[in-house]
């Protein structure tokens, strides 16, 4: 049997399972939406270091030991809504060991940077499939201009909050001074800092 590509279609909806295969190489990521395959390319190097810090901070700022994952497969209800988010706030009793992908259920938050190439999927789609799946919270950071900024700075992160079905937004940090996210759990920082390529090493080096 020929290996699956996207040149060597199925003959039926793509599954999670498929674009696991799909993603043994890093780029381009294949995810899979209602059966159909969504190709993204690679992300900026903006949107890789917001995302690596975010991930640092989420991790250091978690009270339960709540366990945070970049880019993990994201199985939506059903196999044929598979995902691959930024990042996912897992429960903190997850098991992680050994793991291809993971249930909705079992994720807190996902978090999703928007790129120039899925601002419809991570403003639109995303959100809504999130919100049937039942997770709780959906974070969206927004690195250029975007409808209903206002006068925030960029970087700006929104998060959001499942309530009777949908989500809902519930707080937003803008870039320009230290400033206090409740949501998933208490977080204060600066988003233009999550720009800093090296602000891990900052926080880690011995003083």
């Amino acid at each position: 049997m020929a290996a699956l590509s996207p040149a060597n279609l199925p003959g039926r909806p793509y599954t999670i399972h498929d674009i696991i295969e799909l993603n043994q190489d890093r780029w381009p990521r294949y995810e899979v939406l209602g059966g159909t395959l969504v190709v993204s390319p690679a992300p900026m190097s903006d949107h890789q270091i917001f995302g690596d810090n975010l991930q640092t901070l989420l991790v250091l700022n978690a009270p339960d030991r709540e366990i945070t994952l970049s880019g993990p497969n994201l199985r939506l209800g059903r196999d044929e809504n598979g995902v691959i988010p930024d990042l996912v706030v897992f429960h903190p009793e997850t098991d992680t060991a050994r793991r291809t992908w993971f249930e909705a259920d079992e994720a807190l938050a996902v978090v999703e940077i928007v790129s120039p190439g899925n601002r419809l999927n991570d403003r639109v789609t995303k959100p809504v499939v999130y919100a049937e799946s039942g997770i709780p919270f959906y974070v969206r950071v927004e690195l250029a201009p975007f409808p209903g900024q206002g006068e925030g700075r960029l970087p700006i992160v929104l998060v959001h909050e499942l309530r009777l079905g949908a989500y809902q937004e519930i707080e937003r940090l803008t870039a320009g001074a230290p400033g206090t996210l409740e949501h998933p759990f208490p977080m204060s920082f600066d988003p233009a800092d999550l720009l800093d390529p090296h602000l891990q090493q900052s926080l880690f080096r011995p003083r």
